[in-house]
């Protein structure tokens, strides 16, 4: 299983990188990023019909891109079990609070003023 993920990772890469050059070669309306790597460079390497073998090769690289992306996705959502699963313990229980440790809390404390304190300024 580890060696058929490997594999479709890898051929994930590849095809990334491959669509990249692809579609950096091909001929825009505009001639953008093509003449980068010369005006007649993309025809003298590749003929006249460039355009169409280019297109046709980034289908392909795209069908295969988005085959080995689900085929991944397949394979990693096969698991055994979550790991929540491997933790074999009993749910928290609630602890039961005993009466004397609330009383001795306060006992560390100073002592303040039981008046009540008025946040109002007087009036004169």
């Amino acid at each position: 299983m580890i060696f058929l993920k490997a594999l479709f990772i890898v051929v994930e890469v590849l095809c990334c990188l491959l669509l990249i050059g692809l579609v950096l070669l091909q001929k825009s309306k505009n001639d953008g990023l093509g003449m980068a790597f010369g005006a007649g460079t993309g025809e003298a390497l590749f003929g006249a019909r460039a355009g169409n073998v280019l297109s046709k090769a980034t289908v392909f690289l795209g069908v295969v891109f988005m085959a080995s992306s689900l085929v991944l996705g397949v394979l990693f959502a096969q698991q055994d079990g979550t790991l929540m699963d491997s933790i074999e313990s009993d749910p928290a229980q609630p602890m039961a609070i005993q009466p004397g440790l609330l009383e001795g809390l306060d006992a560390g404390m100073p002592a303040t003023d039981s008046a009540p304190v008025d946040s109002a300024p007087a009036a004169e």
